[in-house]
């Protein structure tokens, strides 16, 4: 095999090509010398030319979208031109700290396509006169999926050997292009694959005869590379020499990268229109791990925060108000926050700090406890005495002598089953009350969001999950 610094040493390639390695390829060997046939030196200069030309698009012009490029021209490549009597492979293999090269076959080989595919791709590019009926004799690299089990343990349910088999000539009806074009392919693979895959999300723990709301559908989306040695590889028919010249080959590259760069806009593109609920959801992502992470700290940050996202406390108003005065002088009590949903329903809000415990180790309630409820209580008094005087000076017109109130307090983690059987014992002593910690507020919003947008905690590793809402009557 002989490179292409204008002269011609001879390198020895490692017999067998090694999976999921680059070749091998030796020193020079010493008063060795050879010439390439006419066709694979064309080849050899117009391959380098086109990797030159990448390689400046994707550092200059194209600098910003340079993750979108082919693996072959994103990367610096050793490009290897194995000529054969029926037609040409040329492997891109990853350069490393090297001095990229360009490399051909000398002399040519006498092996055909079909023998020496599937060795030089690792099993994955296959060649043969009947694509649909070819059984290859070796798997290549594969995949293996896998899932958590309810304990979990890693569980296998699919792998899949990825393979190309390519026809060995050009279909009959093909009108072959004239130089300047790009010279067609009878296969081109790269490492990088689009990985699809398509579920459905089923609740766990809805009754049988409950109404159903519609299952939410998924399409798993990433990027897979293949434990393969090479980046690229490219079958070509055998063409005149007149199709491979140096000076078209920065048009290729150019054609090449904007084909990548189309090709992911218009995926992704087709994604973000299959789930348009995507913004919304990841939207509601941040809000609640902002949220969360206010926890550890004092009431007033997380006051701040609800009073900017209301709906966080109250899904159905349509107005709100915070820090709401009943009374004046001594005897005021401040509501965090009053809610009028429709119908002049009204719901009176209490926050105390995340990190108070609502109950002692003997079971008792504690004192912060009893003040919030002390709380509520003071302000349904106030305002069963003062209906009017609340409707006209705080405008909370139409308010019931009786309104809902909430409880926010605490975290769940400090609550045993008794402390959670004394607090409906509680609720059920103040008609309209509820308490509840800061964690099952962010799992009622969190439903909330996932109800309309989709899940939220669902996550993946290398690649984006995309929901959307199956229609029946689409498909019927």
């Amino acid at each position: 095999m002989t490179d292409d610094e204008g002269r011609s040493p001879v390198y020895r390639v490692s017999r067998e090509v090694r999976p999921g390695q680059p070749i091998q390829v030796s020193e020079p060997l010493a008063g060795d010398a050879s010439e390439l046939s006419p066709l694979c030196a064309a080849m050899v200069e117009s391959l380098r030319a086109y990797r030159k030309a990448g390689r400046e698009l994707v550092e200059g012009q194209y600098a910003s979208v340079r993750e979108l490029a082919p693996p072959h021209l994103r990367v610096p490549c050793h490009i290897y031109v194995v000529c054969c009597p029926d037609g040409v492979i040329v492997r891109y293999d990853a350069a490393g700290e090297e001095e990229p090269k360009v490399r051909g076959s000398c002399p040519d080989r006498h092996e055909s396509l079909a023998e020496m595919a599937p060795a030089f791709s690792e099993h994955v590019i296959h060649v043969s006169d009947d694509p649909e009926t070819y059984v290859p004799k070796h798997e290549g690299p594969g995949f293996i999926l896998v899932r958590r089990d309810e304990h979990g343990e890693e569980v296998e349910f699919a792998r899949f050997h990825p393979m190309i088999c390519a026809p060995k000539t050009l279909p009959a009806d093909f009108k072959l292009p004239l130089p300047p074009a790009r010279p067609p392919c009878l296969a081109s693979f790269h490492r990088e694959l689009q990985f699809h895959m398509h579920g459905v999300l089923s609740p766990a723990n809805t009754p049988a005869r409950a109404i159903s709301t519609g299952s939410d559908h998924f399409l798993a989306h990433g990027l897979m590379s293949l434990p393969v040695g090479w980046q690229a590889i490219e079958i070509y028919p055998r063409l005149g020499e007149e199709y491979w010249r140096p000076e078209y080959a920065a048009a290729w590259a150019q054609l090449d990268l904007l084909n990548a760069i189309a090709q992911h806009n218009l995926v992704e593109n087709a994604l973000h229109r299959l789930d348009g609920r995507r913004a919304a959801r990841e939207q509601a992502t941040r809000l609640l791990a902002e949220f969360e992470a206010l926890l550890a700290g004092p009431e007033e940050p997380c006051h701040q925060f609800l009073k900017t996202h209301p709906d966080l406390l109250c899904t159905t108003y349509d107005a709100a108000w915070s820090k709401v005065p009943f009374g004046k002088g001594v005897g005021k009590r401040v509501s965090d926050f009053v809610f009028r949903e429709p119908c002049n329903n009204y719901l009176l809000v209490e926050i105390e700090a995340p990190h108070l415990e609502l109950f002692r180790k003997d079971g008792h309630q504690r004192q912060e406890l009893t003040h919030a409820i002390g709380q509520i209580d003071d302000w349904l008094c106030y305002i069963q005495d003062n209906k009017a005087k609340v409707e006209s000076e705080l405008e909370l017109h139409g308010i019931s002598a009786t309104p809902r109130s909430l409880v926010v307090i605490g975290r769940s983690a400090t609550l045993t089953e008794g402390n959670r059987r004394k607090l409906a014992v509680m609720q059920g002593r103040h008609p309209g009350l509820s308490i509840i910690t800061y964690d099952e507020l962010i799992d009622r919003a969190r439903a909330n969001f996932e109800r309309h947008f989709g899940p939220l905690s669902l996550r993946a590793e290398n690649l984006d999950i995309y929901y959307y809402r199956h229609d029946p009557a689409a498909t019927t």
